[in-house]
């Protein structure tokens, strides 16, 4: 049934966006809350339903308001509504490549709860690691305080290279949100006065160190959703979308218009259409405004994955959109929201964006099985949660901006892991015990 529906939806997509591309993107935002709304269930794929709420976030109802209300980012002006039907195209193709990716696939079974007898026992020393990890991750930051502690937009006097800030800032950030993850995790299962009490010192740093003003959201989102993914992927999964949409849809743009106002004293003329939500729009001007370029066959993708070289040795720099003289010269930046798929398409043609659909899905199916496991704090299973929320920015691109933070989040998400091995070894180790004879 849901299979059916998603595909009724698309077809209706399509046809909605030719008439107009407002009510086609209109016709996604209804495919992504039906959809949410089957994926709801205890059981069903969490990399799924993460992907329809960004979707409904960034790609549905934002853009078909702002194609109806005329709106113009970057100084480029209004788009025709030929550009605006080609992106929605590429929007529906890559999302029938995840959708045939999971194509006669069983829904999962909903995960028993844990038996009572098998809980582990209380052990103080992977929450005394997991703390004093925060500790160092956070007195790691003030190696190069010009580097977390200013307003974004406010470019120090030294130029710091993409190193510094990966080292000096994105990983002691992400470790300091992953070992307050982990502590919440362990407070949850034994629900002491010292695992709390823990935790509470844990969220202290980690508001510190992901404070908004000077944190990119990709942080905040790939260091504090794997939590909420935790929190509510068995129980209340209505609540996960609600939370998710609600925090970037809502909150985001407020405190953008604020921050913007009071640190650069620059004034947001089209809010409440934030520039968070100008992905479908850059790419329409793109279409619209750029020459077709030869089919990469790969190289631009390979170009955007190469994030992690230096800039001297990235693999094709020439394959970079947004470095054409043609977007520099037709945009008032060039730091654009390029989604993966307009990528794949330049790559591969329309077949572009199915198979890069194709493949996300088909490798998110590791991570769907591994959040699906008895809960465990280990290093695989922070992982796969950093995984999928790392898909949320990862959605919206581009995958250069998004690379550094997906990267150091999920080394993040190891050392953690690493600090609360001796919680999962104790709880193996217990079940084995009570586990009776002759059972595997």
């Amino acid at each position: 049934m849901r299979t059916l529906s998603f595909w009724f939806g698309i077809a209706a997509a399509y046809v909605f966006g030719w008439a107009d591309p407002a009510w086609g993107y209109a016709a996604i935002c209804a495919l992504a809350l039906v959809q949410i709304a089957m994926l709801a269930a205890p059981g069903a794929s969490m990399f799924l339903l993460i992907h329809y709420t960004t979707v409904l976030t960034y790609f549905s109802l934002a853009p078909a308001l702002q194609i109806a209300a005329d709106v113009a980012f970057w100084d480029t002006g209004l788009l025709g509504a030929e550009a605006h039907r080609q992106a929605l195209l590429l929007l529906l193709l890559y999302m029938a490549g995840v959708e045939a990716a999971r194509l006669g696939m069983p829904a999962m079974p909903a995960r028993p709860a844990p038996a009572a007898g098998l809980q582990p026992r209380f052990t103080a020393t992977p929450i005394v690691l997991l703390l004093g990890g925060a500790l160092a991750a956070f007195a790691a930051l003030f190696v190069r305080p010009d580097l977390n502690f200013v307003a974004r937009g406010i470019i120090p006097e030294e130029i710091n290279q993409p190193v510094d800030y990966i080292v000096y800032s994105t990983v002691p950030k992400l470790m300091v949100a992953m070992c307050f993850v982990a502590l919440a995790m362990h407070a949850l299962q034994r629900r002491t006065v010292w695992a709390w009490s823990a935790t509470g010192v844990a969220f202290a740093l980690a508001a510190l160190a992901t404070n908004p003003v000077n944190t990119p959201r990709q942080i905040l989102l790939i260091g504090l959703l794997p939590l909420v993914i935790h929190f509510f992927s068995q129980r209340r999964r209505w609540a996960l979308p609600v939370l998710v949409f609600g925090t970037i849809a809502g909150l985001g743009p407020v405190l953008n218009f604020i921050s913007r106002g009071s640190y650069w004293d620059e004034a947001l003329t089209v809010f409440p259409f934030s520039q968070d939500f100008d992905a479908m729009f850059i790419v329409a001007g793109i279409l619209e405004r750029a020459p077709s370029p030869d089919l990469g066959m790969g190289r631009y993708l390979l170009s955007a994955f190469s994030f992690f070289l230096p800039r001297d040795l990235k693999l094709f720099p020439d394959f970079d959109p947004l470095g054409w003289p043609s977007i520099l010269n037709n945009f008032s930046q060039a730091n654009l929201s390029l989604p993966p798929f307009t990528t794949a398409y330049f790559d591969f043609g329309l077949l572009g964006p199915v198979l890069l659909g194709l493949a996300i899905s088909a490798a998110a199916r590791v991570a769907d099985r591994l959040v699906d496991r008895p809960v465990a704090v280990s290093g695989s299973y922070l992982v796969a949660l950093v995984l999928i929320a790392a898909y949320v920015p990862f959605l919206r691109g581009p995958i250069l901006g998004w690379g550094p933070f997906a990267a150091s989040g999920v080394i993040a998400a190891v050392l953690a892991g690493l600090l609360s091995a001796r919680a999962a070894a104790r709880r193996h180790h217990r079940i084995a015990t009570l586990a009776p004879a002759g059972t595997a």
